[in-house]
């Protein structure tokens, strides 16, 4: 199971983002969802429980720095929290936080601090495959309304110079279990939501804009690329991709706008 296999791993997640400098990077040039994502979530939540006015709670789990998932179900209830792992990405978040009814707390998905049959919503973007998932689904059980919804989701970039070599056995983090749940989109059975009712989505993509830097700041600050791109010899080729892909897009300018497809 999830807590023997990949133990090690979760340990290393709670530190990931504990450094204050990568946490302010993170905000600055990780992917921001598209609206229509959160739009897909609350149709299915609707179509579970019906339409109120607004719903009563949600938690975004790994919500980072609240920025990417969080703000966006502000509207639908009348209270959001964001809870992450890293004392340094709730920071952020509350220093960033724009909204009277989004709180930021530090917490363990498995261990969420809201009562019992209390949640409408549980949101887990670009985090389930971090997490003890028998103990996580175990805490939905506990925390969700009868006919609660948890909403998982992930996503991925791929530019075949990049890919390939950050998707390769060169690189240690590609490897790592967590990782490979990504590369499967999701669709281990170690992951799979334990509810009879599900949906699942596999042909959504859509367009980002970004520049060229945040892009390549998005890959290190990611757990796949961050202390490959480290390594001597790789930031030689690390410096080409960048040439590249501003050779690509016909500027010498590393803040030239650049739309990315997810």
């Amino acid at each position: 199971m999830s807590s023997v296999d990949n133990s090690q791993e979760l340990i290393a997640a709670s530190k990931r983002y504990e450094d204050v400098t990568l946490s302010a990077e993170y905000v600055k040039s990780r992917i921001r969802y598209p609206a229509s994502v959160f739009e897909t979530v609350m149709a299915y939540v609707e179509e579970s429980l019906g339409q109120p006015p607004r719903y009563p709670l949600a938690v975004d789990v790994g919500c980072g720095p609240g920025l990417m998932s969080t703000v966006f179900l502000a509207p639908y209830f009348d209270k959001v929290l964001g809870v992450d792992i890293s004392e340094s990405q709730i920071e952020q978040a509350n220093l960033n936080n724009g909204y009277v009814n989004i709180e930021y707390k530090v917490s363990k998905a498995e261990s969420l601090p809201v009562k019992d049959k209390s949640v409408t919503l549980v949101q887990v973007a670009a985090t389930l495959h971090w997490l003890d998932h028998e103990k996580f689904y175990k805490e939905c059980d506990r925390v969700l309304v009868p006919g609660g919804v948890i909403a998982a989701f992930c996503y991925s970039v791929f530019i075949t110079v990049i890919t390939e070599r950050l998707n390769s056995d060169e690189n240690m983090a590609y490897k790592a279990k967590t990782h490979q749940f990504v590369v499967g989109r999701y669709s281990h059975s170690e992951m799979e939501i334990p509810y009879p009712e599900s949906l699942r989505i596999d042909d959504f993509y859509f367009s980002v804009k970004s520049t060229i830097r945040n892009f390549f700041h998005f890959y290190e600050t990611t757990s796949l690329a961050k202390n490959f791109l480290k390594e001597p010899e790789i930031q030689g080729w690390w410096e080409s991709c960048k040439k590249r892909l501003m050779k690509a897009y016909g500027t010498i300018k590393h803040r030239r706008s650049v739309d990315i497809q997810i």
